[in-house]
């Protein structure tokens, strides 16, 4: 019978197997990244399955209430473009939550005086009422996924992702140098969604 691949052996996670079997294929190569950014992705996937699951009986998904919360965390109303980039997520991403949202009554548009290409986003009341209703029990989920891990993991790893994700957010937009193979392109940026 197979394994699961993804169940924690003696011979460490899935992650570790990814890295003997590439060393394996290519030894020339150092794979150390692998075991950070592959773990990263993994727990992000993992994590975002299981508030998609839970807040599919609000009726929402974790980008929609990501949306939502952004609004709600602000005294100010939204652009989209604000709105895309403060969730890190394409624009066309942010498009079609916002009609999702809107054709809901969950949010309303107007039109952006600064900018009439652009609108302004707040949430209504019922919009307001959602998220007050799911962010304790959102909270509640995400506990008990990290209550799920050894004591005092947690806590050691709040400051190593700040500083991944400060570097990499810094980083977000601004153009890097050619690279060895004479590539150029945007620094790196924050992985997930």
């Amino acid at each position: 019978m197979d394994q699961d691949p993804d169940v924690l052996s003696d011979h460490g996670d899935v992650v570790d197997r990814m890295q003997r079997e590439w060393a394996r294929l290519r030894p020339d190569l150092s794979f150390a990244s692998l075991g950070v950014i592959h773990r990263v992705l993994r727990a992000s996937r993992l994590i975002l399955e299981a508030s998609d699951a839970f807040l599919a009986d609000y009726g929402l998904t974790r980008g929609e209430l990501d949306v939502l919360s952004a609004l709600r965390r602000t005294d100010e109303p939204l652009s989209p473009t604000t709105l895309a980039h403060t969730l890190l997520v394409p624009r066309s991403a942010i498009t079609m939550r916002l009609k999702s949202l809107q054709v809901r009554g969950l949010l309303s548009r107007t039109a952006n005086p600064a900018d009439g290409r652009s609108s302004l986003l707040v949430l209504t009341d019922a919009g307001s009422a959602l998220v007050d209703e799911v962010i304790p029990a959102q909270l509640a989920l995400e506990d008990a996924l990290l209550a799920e891990i050894p004591p005092g993991v947690v806590e050691g790893l709040v400051d190593p992702l700040r500083a991944l994700t400060s570097v990499w957010e810094q980083g977000r937009g601004h153009q890097a140098g050619s690279s060895k193979n004479g590539r150029s392109g945007a620094a790196p940026t924050s992985p997930g969604r």
